[in-house]
This record gives C-alpha cells, structure tokens and sequence, in this order.
C-alpha cells in the first residue's frame, strides 16, 4: 500500500486576522502602561542655608516632568521647623525634557544641630495618575545665632593725659587682632593698651567656631594728639575738678634731671634726661607728653618738661611744675691712653725715634791695645836674640872644630 505524505494543515486567513489584533492590543496596552509609570513624576530637590536665628531654611524645589497639570500635597517632611507652600498645581512642562515647570516650597525652622532634611509629596495628573516623589539634604549641623561683634574704643591724647590708647572688648562670638602700623595682625585679649600720638592702629574681628558675625568687622584710628592747650601758654590747664563728693589727692611731682655727656675711651656719651615715674602725675615735652623714662638730647640742647596732674589728683601748694634742662656742647674728648705690656702711655711717641747706645760690655779699648803692643815688641826681641845665639854659636864651631 502506497503512503503519503500529511501535509499540515494551514491556518484560516480569519483566526491569522484574530491573532495580529490581540498582539497589537496587548502592545499598545503594554507601551500605554510603561509610558505612564516611567513618565509621571513629581521631581524633588532641595537646598540648605543658615539664617541669623542659627537654624537652617530649606527651599525644596517640585518639578513637573509630564506634559500635563500636576496637583502637589505634602505626605511629610523631616527635620523640623515649618512647612509652607504646599498644596499647589504645577503647570505642564511643554516638554518631556528639562527644563520643567516648577514650583518652590519653604521648610524654615529648621534646627542649626539638623544632619538632614527631607519632603515627601504626593503627584496627581489630569490623567489620574498618581505618584510619590521624596527628596533630601545634608545639612552640616553647625548652625548658630549670628551676632554682630562689639566694635573696639580708641581714646585720643588730652592735655592731661599725654598718651592715647585703644580697648578691645570681652566677647564670647569673635576673637580680635591688632596692627600697629603696617604690621601684621596680632592676637589681642580683652584690655585697654596706650599707644603714642601719631600711631595708626588697625583692628578686625574673627567670628568663634561655631559663630557667625553680621556687620562691621574691621575698624582703623590714628591717635592724635590734645592740640593747643592753655591758651598756647607751655603751662596746661587746672585740672577738671574731681566728681562731687570725692577729695583730689594731693601729689607732688618729682623733678626731672639731666645727665651731660662724659668723654671715655677719647669718646663723649650722649646727653639724655630722666622723666620720673609718679602717680597722678603726667609729664610732657611742650605739647606732645613723654612717659616715666630715659630720653637722649642733642649736645647743647634746651628741653622743656611741664607737669599736669591727672584727673582726681592735685598738686600740692606751691609745688614746681616747670622744668628747663639744658645740655652742655659737645665736649673735644683727648684720645684714650695705649697701654703696652701693662704700661700706659699718655703721651704720643715722638716722630723721630732716639739713637740707641748699646752698654759697654768688654775691656777697654786704649789700656787693650798698648798691652797687645808691648807684647808684640817684647816677642820681635826674643826672635833676634835667639838668631843672633844660634849665629855665634856656629861661628864658634867654625873657628874652634869643636
């Protein structure tokens, strides 16, 4: 028996058209829900600042990524303080691309000692679709009550006070520093220091850790002097009187001295006059004052020091207040004496050295030379009378044969 072959069978053109309607639906269905739970979202971001209260006020910025309306409720926030802004609409953005509409929501109150901070919202579309978006910050903790610094004092000279001066307060947000001058800043406590009349001084204020300073941080004065007192005359004015009820003590001030310049080693030393130190008592130089101390002047010089009293102190009756201290001119010094081998010399050597005369140390020169003569006369005889010996003798043996 012959066998074919079994050919399959194909399907119906009206179940092929049933299939390709439900792939087609299922697909649209499928892209319809993975667009909307990929598209709808309510972004959220957010950025910290610390005020002047010493707490943090968080601006959280709401995003709409969707072509359609988004209305905005708050599900929660973290880290304290107080929400506002919320509910409200975003409008659509015009694109699924940034930038998206968007609105801002404040979170203020926040504690300066917060590490983070969150907000969580809550989406709804005109399409009815919902979503959930959170944000968050860090916050670095260290927020604190910003505090204006307590500006330093400068004091002016006065005509009984010869010195200004400069105070720098106690404070417990900001630390200060010093320039004298052009010189570098320097750490200051809390005191009051004199400075000269003429001398700039700069001073700027550094918040605390932890701290914020708000306002004026720097501040400069140059002290100057009291200008003209008395009428011009070298005399300063009567002290103020004391307060009512307070008796002035009675001081006297102690004179100021002069030493002159003194030749040593063929040089004079310098002229200089001493201004006591004494309570109540301020001295000065014409109009500009000088402090308790040691003061050079020029050979020849006239200085004139005036005393004052200081407030709450009187001078007693009668008592010198005007001193004229005079130097003498420079004095011709003769050059300091040499010493050689432990023996000064206070005269110059002379230009032209002396001859030397050496001692006489032999015998004597004549006595030596007539001896030595004597002896050569006395040998020459000796020499001829040996010869003339030797001469007879042999004429002997000659004449004799013997």
């Amino acid at each position: 028996m012959r066998l074919h072959p079994r050919i399959p069978r194909l399907p119906r053109p009206r179940s092929i058209a049933a299939l390709a309607l439900s792939v087609g639906v299922g697909g649209v269905a499928s892209l319809a829900l993975v667009t909307a739970a990929s598209a709808h979202a309510s972004l959220v971001s957010g950025s910290a600042q610390c005020q002047s209260n010493g707490t943090y006020t968080v601006s959280w910025t709401i995003s709409n990524d969707w072509i359609l309306a988004d209305s905005i409720t708050e599900v929660s926030h973290t880290g304290g303080g107080t929400l506002s802004g919320l509910p409200t609409t975003i409008p659509a953005s015009p694109a699924k691309t940034p930038p998206f509409k968007s609105v801002t929501v404040l979170q203020t109150g926040v504690s300066g000692s917060a590490k983070s901070a969150s907000l969580t919202v809550h989406g709804t579309w005109t399409d009815k679709v919902t979503e959930t978006n959170t944000g968050s910050v860090t916050l670095p903790g260290t927020c604190s009550r910003n505090t204006a610094a307590t500006a330093p004092t400068f004091t002016n000279a006065s005509c009984t006070v010869a010195t200004g001066s400069y105070t720098i307060p106690s404070s417990t947000v900001a630390d200060y520093f010093v320039a004298i001058g052009n010189g570098a800043p320097v750490a200051a406590p809390a005191g009051t220091v004199s400075e000269a009349v003429g001398t700039l001084i700069k001073i700027t204020a550094q918040a605390k850790p932890g701290k914020t300073l708000t306002g004026t941080t720097a501040w400069s004065a140059t002290i100057s002097g009291a200008g003209t007192c008395g009428g011009g005359s070298s005399s300063p004015p009567p002290p103020p009187p004391p307060p009512p009820g307070v008796s002035a003590v009675v001081v006297t001030p102690a004179v100021p001295t002069i030493t002159q310049g003194v030749c040593t080693s063929g040089k004079e030393s310098a002229a200089f006059y001493v201004i006591p130190g004494i309570t109540g008592v301020t001295y000065l130089n014409g109009s500009t004052g000088v402090a308790a101390g040691k003061y050079t002047v020029a050979y020849g010089s006239t200085t004139t020091i005036t005393a004052a009293a200081l407030t709450g102190f009187t001078f007693s009756a009668g008592a010198s207040t005007t001193w004229t201290l005079t130097a003498n001119k420079a004095a011709t010094c003769a050059a300091a004496p040499t010493s050689v081998l432990g023996v000064t010399f206070t005269q110059p050597p002379p230009k032209t050295p002396p001859v030397a005369v050496l001692p006489f140390t032999g015998q004597p020169v004549l006595q030596t030379t007539l001896v030595a003569i004597g002896l050569l006369l006395a040998g020459g005889l000796l020499v001829a009378s040996s010869r003339r010996h030797r001469l007879s003798h042999l004429t002997w043996i000659d004449r004799t044969g013997k």
